[in-house]
């Protein structure tokens, strides 16, 4: 296990949606800043657990599928949206429970709309803090789960 990830596990946070479950991440992220950073806030919550983390296309493509997460954490630019779509068509064939979050650097009201078009459940902004990360995960998977049930 990185150290970062079990110095966060030393601080964890409790899950305030009250389920006792835990949701497996997994990040698809070519900024290695963003996605380290990510990861550490994330294994901070009682009720998150990364369960992978890659810098490519090709790498989330042949990895995701054996770490069976509930969310994806997938960059707008992986390094380009073409490979992102990628990824994302990939998750949905092959992992079709798993909800989509996109994230970027570009402002929100930009993101929601490559967001849907990209199949995302949900997104986020790379400017967020480590709360409202661990919000947009719990709130996509939650959507994913209420679409499943239907």
């Amino acid at each position: 296990m990185p150290a970062w990830a079990s110095a966060a596990r030393r601080t964890r946070r409790g899950s305030p949606h009250g389920r006792g479950s835990v949701l497996r991440v997994f990040i698809a992220d070519d900024s290695l800043g963003f996605g380290t950073l990510a990861a550490a806030w994330l294994e901070g919550y009682d009720d998150i657990e990364v369960v992978g983390a890659v810098r490519s296309a090709d790498e989330a493509i042949a990895q995701v599928e054996a770490a069976r997460p509930d969310v994806v954490i997938l960059d707008r630019l992986l390094p380009q949206p073409e490979h992102s779509e990628q990824v994302a068509q990939h998750v949905r064939a092959r992992l079709p429970d798993a909800a989509i979050l996109l994230v970027s650097g570009m402002p929100d009201e930009d993101l929601a709309g490559e967001a849907r078009s990209a199949g995302a459940d949900g997104h986020v902004s790379k400017a967020a803090n480590a709360d409202a990360l661990a919000e947009a995960v719990r709130r996509v998977a939650a959507v994913r789960s209420a679409d499943d049930a239907a």
